[in-house]
């Protein structure tokens, strides 16, 4: 237990900063790791694993439809308190990925997107199962964006590539079933993921890509399409 005025020595030490999450990673006399956060008000306190605020969890004490033969009718207030219990989870995901802790916000994400599947196939209020169609899409963004951080460096750019150009067919599917049906290459999940892949993909010098389009353009022209086909990958893979 901390006492008055070893809070107030940390409140000094660990100053808050306006605008900017501020993050770390403590260890108890116990050696049970947890996180902690910055806030206006104080320091927040989370576990690093299960429940963040440490409760038993909702979700999985009810267990999930893939495996019950008669799958539960969720209420109007099983659904709020499953968002709320999901809402901590999803903290936690922003926090762990300040926090680079990548495998930490993979598995939330996945957790989380489990709940919003569980709603969409139990709950008995069609508002219920629209938000979770609604917010699949974020979780969906944050468990692709940690996989590809998590990549070895070595690995990073042909893998974390393929990674995020599956996942961005995955979040387009996400985006039709929640009705965002528009332009799906303008929506701000599918740019956030093509600006990974623009950071992560080296960039040749413009005058070689240009070349190498013209040499494309040749190669069609000509209806060589087996070099054409080799070149349409390079560009893929370099750009």
């Amino acid at each position: 237990m901390v006492n008055e005025s070893d809070y107030t020595r940390m409140l000094a030490e660990w100053p808050h900063e306006p605008g900017r999450l501020s993050a770390r990673l403590v260890r108890d006399e116990a050696g049970i790791v947890r996180i902690q956060v910055r806030v206006e008000l104080g320091i927040l306190q989370m576990e690093l694993t299960g429940r963040p605020d440490g409760r038993p969890p909702i979700y999985e004490g009810l267990g999930s439809p893939g495996g019950a033969n008669d799958p539960p009718v969720l209420r109007r207030e099983d659904c709020r308190a499953l968002q709320h219990e999901a809402a901590m989870y999803a903290y936690r995901v922003l926090v762990c990925s300040s926090l680079e802790l990548h495998d930490r916000v993979v598995a939330d994400s996945v957790r989380n997107l489990g709940v919003m599947d569980f709603i969409m196939a139990c709950a008995s209020a069609p508002e219920d199962r629209e938000a979770a169609r609604q917010l699949r899409v974020q979780l969906l963004v944050f468990r692709i964006r940690a996989q590809a951080a998590r990549i070895p460096a070595d690995r990073r750019v042909p893998d974390a590539r393929a990674l995020l150009e599956q996942g961005i067919e995955e979040v387009k599917q996400a985006l039709k079933e929640a009705d965002r049906s528009g332009d799906l290459e303008r929506t701000p999940e599918v740019r956030l993921l093509r600006s990974m892949i623009d950071v992560l993909v080296p960039k040749l010098p413009s005058s070689q890509r240009h070349e190498m389009e013209m040499r494309l353009k040749a190669a069609l022209e000509v209806e060589n399409y087996e070099l054409a086909a080799i070149l349409s990958h390079e560009l893929r893979q370099l750009f």
